[in-house]
């Protein structure tokens, strides 16, 4: 990188929200191309006007005004904006794109009556409802018809004088009440007011090269949606000949997602990619230093990335039995799996056990937990000589613990607590004795399928995935399950027992890792739910122990997980 650049002091301005809109589209504004695409949801859309009524600062927008030319969208907000005009400078936005994007999108279509032409453009139409309304909630709201509401304000109509005068004419022979008509006129034009008026600062970077542009971008105190360290890189090895770095990014994402697996982190992949390329520090936070140093080799180690990638997400669904991406316990795990399957094309019978082992114990201990640069530089280096088959994976036992204090989705060991409750209940019966696979209902659906037996009890023994009717609670579904017919009946006869074989109640309860015990004591009320959780805790830590030592593992300590925070 060059070193003898002149310091860019960034010169803020003032500006309206019509001078911003002007400047996009003259074609004077244009987004970049290594910029995210539009990700808002449609409630921070709204959010937004509603900060603008209110005269809420909406954070600055970062401009890089340069005579270079750089590929930019032909799109804003879904509209077309025209090219940049020749022998003119042009301002790229780099920080802002959600924001303008919302803005450019909504006040700037053409003002329709009727639904949108195509389905997914419902998102720009935004309205701002005119009654009164004393809390101010709710003000502004999507209307997904578009059907005509005189109380309803468009606001496509806001920035054209035309647009918002034809549709008080309308309102004016609608509304057959003058007085009401002249309250709903007012109201809008004072909104309209505010949003022309709110002032907006921009931020110009003059004459700055790109990688000063972004190390700037780097270090604002920003809101909103950030920049990937992808794409700040992106910024800086874009090659005009081939897709950014961003979205071959995207790419690799994607082509996993569309498998089933879900989408792994991209933060991951990336680093994947520099490891591969030959960067020491993956995780160092100076990104223009790091595209830099290997932007000549991060484009072409890209397709060996995408391939060791696909065949760590592959490993840890098949070969882990993860049903999901989302269940990953640690990202730096995608990681070093990635340096494996990138130097190891042929790993052997051994070299995968070797991975399984790894993988369960660095998520039963805490490996990852505020992982440091210093720690993945020597892991990285492990799993080269590992991948190599010039030494075994270092494992750090004295720590393993299976079995998480608490449940919380946010941690490590109640990811590998669900992955491994997976297999060792892979098929399950709902209220009714109906069977479904368990690790289909984890790719598909969300956290909520994650049911309390009892109230307020953390304890993953008190958490089952237990399909039931509507208005139905996981304890009373339990409860009323038949009762099963007593031991005593089949005392020294189990070749009655093996015939007649277990009750619909005794099968439900087998395959979610219920004992009778347990079910019997909950049914009794009282404290029986808390001699419940005790029991099916006990059955599962005996379980998982089993599970351990088939692995070659033992489990250090008690069983019961550290109560300590062993996310990344």
């Amino acid at each position: 990188m060059r070193t003898d650049q002149a310091e860019i002091r960034p010169d803020p301005t003032i500006a309206l929200v019509d001078d911003l809109l002007g400047g996009i589209g003259r074609g004077e504004i244009r987004v970049p191309a290594f910029q995210r695409p539009f990700v808002w949801r449609p409630n921070q859309m709204l959010e937004l006007f509603d900060s603008i009524e209110r005269g809420y600062p909406i954070g600055s927008l970062l401009l890089w005004q340069t005579d270079e030319r750089v590929p930019s969208l032909d799109r804003i907000g879904g509209l077309e904006v025209p090219p940049p005009q020749a022998g003119r400078q042009v301002s790229y936005l780099l920080d802002g794109h959600q924001r303008v994007s919302t803005l450019f999108g909504v006040l700037n279509r053409p003002l329709r009556d009727g639904p949108v032409e195509e389905e997914q453009d419902w998102i720009w139409q935004i309205y701002r409802d005119l009654r009164p309304d004393p809390l101010g909630s709710d003000r502004y709201r999507h209307h997904r018809s578009g059907k005509y509401s005189p109380h309803l304000l468009p606001l496509a109509a806001v920035m054209r004088t035309r647009d918002f005068l034809r549709h008080f004419h309308r309102v004016e022979l609608s509304v057959k009440d003058s007085n009401q008509a002249d309250a709903l006129t007012r109201e809008a034009e004072a909104v309209t007011q505010r949003i022309k008026g709110y002032k907006l600062t921009l931020v110009r970077l003059q004459g700055a090269s790109i990688d000063q542009a972004v190390n700037v971008y780097a270090r604002l105190n920003r809101t909103g949606t950030r920049m990937d360290p992808d794409q700040m890189v992106s910024a800086l090895t874009y090659r005009r000949e081939q897709p950014s770095l961003a979205s071959r990014i995207d790419d690799i994402v994607t082509s996993i997602a569309d498998t089933g697996f879900g989408e792994l982190p991209r933060l991951a992949v990336f680093r994947s990619l520099l490891a591969i390329a030959g960067e020491s520090d993956i995780m160092s936070p100076r990104w223009s230093l790091v595209a830099d140093y290997v932007q000549n080799r991060l484009h072409d180690d890209l397709p060996h990335t995408g391939r060791a990638v696909r065949l760590a997400a592959e490993f840890l669904r098949n070969g882990i039995g993860m049903p999901h991406s989302r269940f990953l316990p640690y990202s730096h795990q995608l990681v070093l799996l990635a340096m494996f399957f990138h130097t190891c094309r042929e790993p052997s019978g051994k070299q995968y056990d070797g991975l399984r082992r790894w993988f369960w114990v660095t998520s039963w201990s805490g490996a990852f937990a505020g992982a440091t640069s210093t720690m993945l530089r020597r892991a990285l280096a492990e799993m080269r000589r590992f991948a190599n088959g010039d030494a075994a994976l270092p494992l750090d036992v004295s720590d393993v613990q299976p079995m998480p204090e608490s449940f919380n989705l946010n941690g490590a060991r109640t990811k590998a607590y669900v992955i491994w409750e997976a297999l060792e209940f892979p098929r399950r019966f709902d209220m009714l004795g109906q069977p479904f696979e368990v690790a289909n209902v984890l790719a598909t659906a969300d956290n909520q399928i994650f049911r309390h037996v009892v109230p307020r009890d953390p304890r993953p023994a008190n958490r089952l995935i237990f399909p039931t009717t509507p208005n139905t609670s996981v304890l009373m579904a339990l409860k009323g399950l038949d009762m099963p017919v007593g031991p005593g009946l089949f005392d020294g006869n189990p070749e009655l027992r093996r015939l007649v074989g277990p009750s619909k109640t005794e099968q439900i309860l087998e395959s979610h890792g219920i004992p009778v015990k347990a079910w019997r004591r909950l049914c009794d009320g009282g404290i029986g739910g808390q001699l419940f959780i005790e029991d099916r805790t006990e059955l599962l830590e005996r379980r998982l122990r089993a599970f351990a030592d088939h692995l070659g593992v033992q489990v250090g300590g008690q069983v019961a997980g550290a109560a300590d925070d062993d996310s990344e």
